[in-house]
Order: structure tokens, then sequence, then C-alpha cells
């Protein structure tokens, strides 16, 4: 790897670095933890830990365009892939049981 190249792989994990340690303080406010946790799930999978497979993961439907679903904020790499109209879903199960 040439070393401009090695030089933003490392910046790019310094970021997931820190973008990971906002979204476990729990001294910062909740919109902020969340838009860091959505932020290190991107990076995550640009660096190759996070795989985004080609299909759904609920409805197994191929689709072109997949969303990061975070079932807790407070995990910012457990992430599951899924479509527009399964997402929703997963979003009113979220609220539920947060509500609940």
């Amino acid at each position: 790897m040439k070393k401009g190249r090695r030089n933003l792989h490392h910046a790019k994990f310094a970021r997931l670095r820190r973008h990971l340690e906002i979204c476990w303080d729990l001294l910062r406010p909740r919109r902020i933890r969340t838009r860091s946790a959505r932020y290190a799930a991107a990076l995550g999978e640009q660096l190759g830990l996070i795989e985004r497979p080609n299909c759904c993961a609920w409805c197994r439907r191929r689709r072109l365009r997949l969303q990061r679903h975070h079932w807790s904020y407070d995990e910012p790499l457990n992430v599951t892939f899924l479509c527009v109209e399964c997402h929703a879903i997963a979003d009113t199960m979220t609220l539920e049981a947060s509500t609940a």
C-alpha cells in the first residue's frame, strides 16, 4: 500500500475511533450520539469492518439501495441492512419497544 493511501486509511480509523467514543459518551446529547453512530457505521463499511449484502436481511429481495438500521445506537457497528419498506417496519418496532 502506498504511503499516501496508508495515511488516509489510518486517518479513517482515527475518525472511526473518535466517533465510537462520542457514541459511548452518555454526557453528550442523544442527537449527537446517534449522528456519530450513523457516521461510524458508514466508516466501518468503507473500511471493510461491515459488509453490505446484496439483498434485504428480512424479505431477501434484491435491492439497489439498502439502508442501515441500528437496533441500538450504543452499538454503532451492529447494523442490519434493510430495504425501505422493511426499514419502516423496523423503525416502528424500535419506537414501540422504547415507549413500552
